[in-house]
């Protein structure tokens, strides 16, 4: 629509498309709000008469124009009675056929009876501020829509439940425990020694505790970071030993060019592709040369670089040829990273001898094919060695890591300073950032930032 939402009343009746612009089969517009079903029923016609509308069933009509009296479409329209609804609010939705036309029509119609467009991510907001859902669950939903790889769908999805705002709760109970060991330290001060002393070992014991759960939750959020960013993956090898064709067999497509003179690939390709659930920042390298002149070295500086910022390096060896001294040059150069050393060309008549650096390689073809989901499974163990990421909530905001680093910092301070006054001023403060990710600290200011990422509609 031409119509751009305009900021007004929290409680104006809301409506917008809630599927994507374009045409389509089906497009759904959501009204919540007070007057979210006078509206409607001062449009919808059903095709059998009914006196009233039953919360959660959906009926057949037409949606006529106020201005003429004709049938703008037939449509389904469906009905949820506050608060079971997705806002909290009495919501109505319209599936009408997906004409960008007729949607614009029946939205247009719908604020003519006192709806007004809603703003970004507002019904969403809505949900959050009649306590439907937490701002982590609220967040979630905007992953669970842009999530770049079924992993990451996995983590918003389990965000979206409340398994994430679960270690909140659990984290807010653990502080407040602690909060209330160091305040009866406070207001005892006068107890015998060696009472005092079982106390405030106890006080460190449930601090150490806490440390530890703060640190493997920072840990994990490397990962779900990582799962949205994408792993950086390299393809590394000496000129000629394959490095193209299986990076052409894993994006699924001849991006690199393949030639048999060496040198083909002068400067590193990359493409995004997704592997056992897992995005994957893929990169096809220059071959590297112990000893590079002229546009080979500016090349193969390049290829250094990415190195160095590398989640994982796929080192090929030729498996028709014995190794030489630039095979061992690259394993020297990529062995302090996480590597897989793969032995290509298995097709052909192997004369690469099994050596120590080789004991542990997997054997591909990668022109044939052979062997590639065995490559790629390795992959995925190597980029998450620990605990399957949908099996566990992970932190994948950096808004929610910085969180996390200052809870720590305060936990940190507290047990530096040992002090019953300094642990209970460090809890409160941990307190008040852990508000700041369900939402019930943070500013109206940085909620608004929150919600204009998300789509008008949802």
């Amino acid at each position: 629509m031409n119509q751009q939402p305009i900021r007004q009343n929290p409680n104006d009746t809301i409506v917008a498309c809630a599927t994507p612009e374009g045409y389509a089969s089906i497009g759904v517009i959501r009204v919540s709000g007070d007057q979210a079903e006078s509206a409607v029923r001062r449009l919808f016609r059903p095709s059998h008469k009914e006196s009233s509308f039953e919360s959660h069933r959906a009926y057949f009509g037409d949606i006529i124009d106020p201005d003429d009296i004709t049938i703008i479409d037939k449509v389904i329209v469906t009905f949820h009675k506050r608060p079971y609804s997705y806002t909290g609010e009495d919501v109505v939705e319209v599936s009408s056929h997906g004409n960008p036309l007729i949607i614009d029509r029946i939205i247009g119609a719908l604020i003519k009876y006192g709806a007004r467009l809603a703003e970004k991510g507002e019904f969403t907001k809505r949900a959050l501020l009649n306590g439907k859902i937490d701002l982590l669950q609220a967040e979630a939903v905007l992953d669970t829509v842009f999530s770049p790889c079924d992993e990451a769908r996995k983590l918003a999805i389990a965000q979206y439940e409340g398994r994430l705002s679960e270690i909140v709760l659990s984290l807010r109970e653990k502080l407040n425990n602690i909060l209330v060991l160091a305040e009866a330290q406070i207001d005892f001060s006068e107890e015998e020694d060696v009472q005092k002393q079982i106390q405030a070992n106890h006080l460190m014991q449930e601090l150490a505790i806490l440390d530890s759960e703060l640190v493997s939750i920072l840990q994990g959020a490397q990962i779900g970071i990582k799962m949205k960013q994408g792993y950086r993956v390299l393809i590394m090898g000496r000129s000629n030993v394959g490095k193209s064709t299986l990076f052409n067999r894993l994006v699924g497509y001849d991006r690199a060019l393949i030639h048999h003179i060496p040198g083909t690939t002068r400067d590193y390709l990359e493409e995004k592709i997704e592997i056992k659930g897992l995005l994957i920042r893929l990169f096809d390298t220059a071959g590297l040369l112990n000893q590079p002149h002229g546009a080979d070295e500016i090349a193969q500086e390049r290829s250094r670089q990415l190195i160095e910022q590398a989640d994982l390096i796929v080192l090929l060896f030729d498996g028709s040829e014995p190794m030489n001294e630039q095979d061992i040059y690259l394993y020297n150069l990529t062995k302090k990273k996480n590597t897989i050393a793969v032995v290509n060309k298995v097709d052909l008549n192997i004369r690469l001898s099994e050596s120590d650096m080789l004991s542990d390689s997997i054997k591909i073809s990668a022109k044939k094919g052979e062997n590639i989901d065995c490559l790629l499974s390795c992959m995925k163990r190597i980029l998450i060695p620990e605990l399957c990421p949908s099996e566990r909530p992970l932190i994948t905001k950096q808004r929610h890591m910085e969180a996390f680093n200052r809870i720590h910092d305060c936990t940190q301070q507290a047990i530096e300073s040992a002090a019953p006054e300094m642990i209970a001023f460090e809890m409160k403060r941990a307190l008040q950032q852990l508000g700041t990710l369900t939402g019930e600290t943070l500013g109206a200011d940085i909620l608004d930032r929150i919600f204009e990422e998300f789509c008008i509609g949802k």
